[in-house]
């Protein structure tokens, strides 16, 4: 018994850690600790065979105390993720891998044989720890049967369920799952089958197709079926069978016997098989809401048969609807269009008002040099009027004074004239004695 170095480095990387942590926490772990049914579903997602799933579990759980705590759960997802990538899985765990917080305590027992055979076990040898951990498995009846345990190795038989859908289901039936016991009833997931608008029948045959154990509750595994058939049929028009076949069976339900809801062993009885055949035989009046045999359809049927008068009405109501939405977005694509080009418009115009605004602002200064020249002008114009009078009362004055000087000169021209005629008529007398004394 050999301890192993505390100087080795552990193989996990811290990104990968906080991935991991991240999963681990959403399992909803109890006092830090996933039991073996909670991890079981990670596991099997990954469709590694079971044979190496079992050497993964038995290898992680370092302590054997039938559950992983956080670092142990990191182990599992590091050795998940390498055999995914082809490295094979070692019968012993190497010292880089086992966590800080186990090397102290934790002793490497070379000569430990696995609880599970090397060899490909049969498919029930993956199985959930019991809560109460008496066995270092996963077995999910909560004890190992001697009849299942010599059971012969059966092929893995992959799930119609793909990964990426199983996640997004898993969320929804975390968040449906509001008393957090495992398990969804008729009434939690109500809502979410009548949101997918298929018929009452179709939906009650798909809970009893899901409801593999006849419980009248489905785990995570079987509602994730259930929602699973139900996009079947939603997206591609797919209708879901009258009898599971062995692909659609969930992983956690193959070739394990019927169980309670404790999670221990109950033998398949009458009244099971007589719940399946009453569900095959009714498959038919479950759409009028007639008795199904099992409590959870027939409250889920007759709700059904309640709302589905209102929703004929809803649906008429929903096409008026949707043909008043198509008018409106008819206008109101035309009004968009007016829109954008009334937007254009008012660039132009916005355009064009800046223009005229510079334009604006240029004859503005014009106008200013023109007030300014038009006072000039006036005080120009004043003065000329001033020197204008000043001329025109000169102008008169002189015309005055002209007129007079006219007067005088035509007062002394008139007294000429009239001495000029006196003259000549002296000369003419004179004249007229001299020739009569000749």
């Amino acid at each position: 018994m050999t301890p192993p170095s505390t100087e080795t480095h552990w193989a996990v990387r811290v990104e990968e850690k906080a991935k991991f942590d991240g999963i681990f926490e959403s399992l909803l772990p109890v006092n830090g600790l996933l039991s073996g049914d909670k991890v079981k579903p990670v596991l099997m997602n990954s469709k590694l065979p079971l044979d190496i799933l079992g050497r993964v579990w038995d290898l992680s759980d370092i302590d054997k105390d039938g559950h992983l705590d956080k670092d142990e759960f990191a182990v599992a997802m590091h050795l998940v993720y390498r055999a995914l990538e082809k490295e094979p899985v070692p019968s012993l765990l190497p010292p880089s891998l086992i966590p800080p917080s186990k090397r102290k305590k934790t002793p490497v027992f070379p000569g430990a044989v696995p609880v599970l055979p090397a060899s490909p076990p049969p498919k029930d040898s993956l199985r959930s720890t019991p809560s109460h951990g008496s066995v270092n498995s996963l077995n999910s009846t909560g004890s190992l049967s001697p009849k299942h345990s010599i059971k012969q190795a059966q092929p893995a038989v992959n799930w119609v369920v793909p990964v990426s859908e199983k996640v997004r289901y898993d969320e929804i039936f975390l968040k449906t799952d509001t008393d957090m016991d495992g398990f969804v009833s008729g009434q939690e997931v109500k809502d979410i089958f009548m949101h997918s608008g298929l018929s009452q029948n179709l939906l009650a045959h798909i809970w009893a197709l899901a409801d593999t154990r006849q419980v009248g509750k489905l785990s995570k595994d079987q509602f994730a079926l259930a929602m699973y058939l139900i996009q079947q049929k939603v997206s591609k028009g797919v209708d879901p069978p009258q009898v599971l076949s062995p692909e659609m069976i969930p992983p956690s339900e193959r070739s394990t016997p019927i169980q309670t809801l404790s999670g221990y062993l109950t033998p398949v009885g009458t009244e099971i098989s007589a719940l399946t055949e009453m569900r095959r035989d009714s498959s038919s009046s479950v759409g009028s809401g007639e008795f199904t045999g099992v409590k959870e359809l027939d409250d889920i049927s007759q709700e059904i048969a309640q709302l589905q008068r209102e929703k004929y009405s809803l649906e008429q109501d929903i096409r008026e609807k949707e043909e008043s939405i198509r008018q409106k977005t008819n206008e109101v694509q035309e009004l968009q269009n007016d829109l954008d080009r009334e937007t254009s418009n008012l660039q132009e115009l916005e355009a064009q008002k800046q223009d005229a605004q510079d334009r604006l602002d240029e004859m503005d200064q014009q106008k200013a040099k023109l007030k300014d020249m038009l006072s000039d002008v006036r005080q120009k114009c004043q003065e000329e009027t001033q020197v204008i009078s000043s001329l025109k009362m000169q102008i008169q004055s002189q015309e005055s004074d002209l007129k007079s000087q006219e007067d005088d000169l035509n007062r002394a021209n008139s007294s000429r004239r009239r001495r000029s005629w006196s003259r000549v008529s002296r000369l003419e007398k004179c004249s007229s004695k001299q020739s009569s004394n000749l």
